[in-house]
């Protein structure tokens, strides 16, 4: 069933909707409203922007490519976040709009960085 329901996801919601196992059943979720992805040993945890959160049993390797690279950028070996709930960036680390701070791993920096115009400074380059 699980490939089924994978198989169905791909072909009628390619990008914009997923369907996540939610209780007994699976629930459909609209990719833009995910804030961020938290890894959490073998799950991960969904965060969507209303505050609602649903684990998976699956590493985050697993749904990381089937993200639209515009809007979503590892940021952290534990996160990816969704750029456009991003309120304000750090050199260490960005606050989500909902408070939620999260530190931007070395790695990931400058492809984070990149993903933005500065305006108003000439030196952004820490």
């Amino acid at each position: 069933m699980r490939t089924e329901m994978k198989a169905s996801n791909e072909c009628l919601y390619p990008t914009d909707v997923f369907l996540v196992s939610c209780g007994m059943g699976c629930k459909r979720i609209t990719v833009s409203d995910i804030a961020y992805i938290e890894a959490m040993k073998d799950n991960c945890v969904i965060h969507m922007i209303d505050g609602k959160c649903y684990t998976q049993s699956c590493p985050m390797g697993d749904i990381e490519p089937e993200l639209n690279p515009n809007m979503f950028k590892r940021i952290h070996r534990s996160f990816i976040v969704n750029i456009r709930y991003i309120d304000m960036y750090y050199y260490g680390y960005v606050v989500l709009e909902n408070g939620m701070e999260v530190h931007i791993g070395d790695k990931y920096r400058e492809e984070l960085k990149s993903s933005f115009h500065f305006w108003g400074s000439r030196n952004r380059n820490k």
